[in-house]
């Protein structure tokens, strides 16, 4: 288990140039056990046998990334629970078409892929300078529209400078290495329990497709960084005190970072309809569901139809 939650120095890595690497590209694998063959999509580097569904591990799982997974979160949704899953988000669509609901039930079933991912740790130290707000009441005396006297009362900030330092650390930013998701379903990939990493095995990927890391080292701690400043700006804004804050300069020094390359565990379902894929993706740890849908335009048509012949009905009512 200590390997699994192991964290590697990430400036010692950089000097190796490990995690880095080149794209991994398309390739046909032949299957060990039937010896059929099998195209593997780019960046995917174990999945199943076509023919036979046997595992099937590409050469380039080893060769093709210097850095590999140490750390796996199993699968805790069964196949049978996330396409139930599936089907129930299906059928809680609003203005679905209602031809949805067959095409669902021929649906192509559900996919489970290990998604990399990378996590940072980061200890910090900022000095900043901002401007702390202070509120307080100010009483004005004005005249309304008859001429007589009215008393308003207006809240005015008053700024003093400040400047300060922080100390914060991050444990376990995580960032995806996968652009098989794309960003609007990003969402799902949420609330992960990282405690619950097991090492990594060949036996916890059997079956499942594997993905290599596509995001390289180096951007992946950009974006941890993006995260970090949040962070980091919550933190000065706490130190400033005050009933509000401005955040000027930030200098943020970086001490000790480190990082682990994981794989997290998703199931990928895919249905088509009106002649077009569609996709919806499950958390396969904590079973969130996010995913795209068709609308019918029909319905749309008629429920605004509806909610404007509502008003017009309650209009003429009131108006009488």
């Amino acid at each position: 288990m200590a390997a699994a939650h192991e964290e590697l120095d990430y400036r010692t890595a950089l000097q190796l140039q490990k995690g880095n690497e080149q794209a991994i590209e398309a390739q046909v694998v032949e299957c060990p056990l039937c010896g059929a063959q099998t195209r593997f999509d780019p960046h995917v580097v174990a999945s199943v046998c076509a023919f036979c569904a046997a595992p099937m591990v590409s050469a380039q799982a080893r060769t093709g990334r210097q850095i590999q997974p140490r750390g796996i979160v199993p699968f805790t949704l069964e196949p049978a629970s996330a396409q139930d899953l599936f089907r129930k988000w299906i059928h809680g669509r609003w203005f679905a078409p209602n031809a949805l609901r067959k095409t669902v039930s021929t649906a192509q079933g559900v996919r489970g892929v290990y998604l990399p991912c990378w996590t940072f740790d980061a200890e910090t130290s900022c000095d900043y300078e901002g401007q702390r707000g202070i509120h307080r009441q100010v009483q004005e005396v004005t005249r309304d529209a008859n001429g007589r006297q009215v008393v308003q009362t207006r809240t005015v900030t008053d700024w003093y400078q400040a400047s300060g330092h922080v100390n914060v650390d991050f444990d376990d930013t995580l960032v995806l290495a996968s652009s098989s998701i794309p960003d609007h379903l990003a969402s799902v990939l949420q609330g992960w329990d990282i405690q619950k990493l097991a090492p990594f095995t060949d036996d916890f990927v059997a079956g499942f497709t594997v993905e290599a890391y596509q995001l390289a080292l180096e951007p992946a701690f950009g974006q941890a960084q993006q995260i970090f400043n949040q962070g980091i700006e919550r933190a000065v804004r706490s130190d400033i005190g005050g009933d509000e804050q401005r955040v000027g300069r930030v200098n943020t020094q970086y001490g000790q970072i480190a990082f682990k390359h994981i794989l997290l565990p998703v199931w990928i379902c895919s249905y088509k309809f009106a002649n077009k894929s569609w996709r919806v993706v499950v958390n396969g740890q904590t079973g969130a569901v996010k995913g795209d849908r068709p609308y019918s335009a029909w319905k749309i048509a008629f429920a605004v139809l509806t909610a404007v012949t509502v008003g017009l009905v309650i209009w003429s009512l009131s108006a009488q």
